[in-house]
């Protein structure tokens, strides 16, 4: 069966991305609400107890809200040791993975990737399958070029786009939080986002582009896309298929080998 992806949630209000292959079915981060989990997961015939795993990015709430319905439902946890130290999780219900190393769960093989976060010790995840490949990087405030190693070898491409520089720095937020978020242990930018994508492309690869996390304050779905779009296109990447993940909802599923064909425009969804 090809690889299944489908969003769940995406930014401040909770993050969740459901990902299939076979009978091996696991979430990347969980937090979104449990009911909202539990619907979500409805809508594709499953249910917490379908899960074989849930991997959590870091500890922060919009990450790892469902949890405790995952444990009740004994779903194994895998997280890094300062993600299992911040959140509590209980050692005996917890598989702790270093980044830059690698488990398998069924055929998929997930790789933890370090990042840099304002969180004890946060990490992306490389997904690696017979049928396909995707990279999930959606905090981090520094586009390391170490990541440029895993987005290259992606069909798939999840990653953080923010926030639009002008909109924060003339927004509401006070300034000590806007100097968090524009710091290396904030969030990436659109413009960040784009950079890092254009050097990821080798060999006339086109994955497809998830912009994920955005902010509802601080940016738009169409001025992410607007940005990257520019911005790679410029770089010498104009036909990538790229689209901003929405707040709430499932509108959004890729499955390997059965890209979508719509155009940029009508792939903006709405907060």
């Amino acid at each position: 069966m090809a690889l299944t992806v489908r969003s769940l949630g995406s930014g401040s209000s909770g993050n969740a991305l459901l990902i299939e292959s076979g009978q091996t079915l696991i979430l990347i981060d969980c937090g979104i609400g449990p009911r909202s989990l539990a619907a979500g997961l409805r809508k594709v015939g499953r249910a917490p107890v379908h899960m074989s795993a849930v991997f959590l990015t870091h500890e922060h709430g919009d990450h790892v809200r469902a949890v405790p319905a995952m444990l009740k439902a004994k779903v194994p946890i895998i997280a890094t040791a300062g993600t299992a130290r911040g959140y509590r999780l209980p050692a005996l219900k917890t598989e702790v993975i270093s980044r830059g190393s690698s488990v398998q769960v069924g055929d998929l093989t997930v790789t933890a990737v370090q990042v840099s976060h304002d969180a004890l010790e946060p990490c992306g995840y490389h997904i690696a399958s017979p049928h396909g490949t995707l990279t999930v990087l959606t905090d981090l405030g520094y586009p390391d070029p170490s990541l440029v190693e895993y987005l290259a070898l992606s069909d798939l491409i999840v990653l953080e786009a923010n926030h639009d520089r002008r909109l924060l720095q003339d927004g509401p937020y006070p300034t000590v939080l806007k100097r968090r978020i524009m710091s290396h242990s904030g969030h990436l930018s659109n413009d960040e986002s784009a950079m890092l994508v254009a050097r990821s492309i080798q060999d006339g690869k086109t994955p497809e582009i998830w912009l994920a996390h955005l902010s509802q304050i601080n940016n738009r779905p169409e001025i992410a896309l607007g940005t990257v779009h520019r911005i790679l296109a410029d770089q010498g990447h104009p036909v990538l298929l790229i689209s901003a993940l929405s707040r709430f909802g499932q509108d959004h599923v890729w499955r390997y080998g059965e890209r979508s064909q719509r155009p940029i425009q009508s792939q903006l969804p709405l907060f």
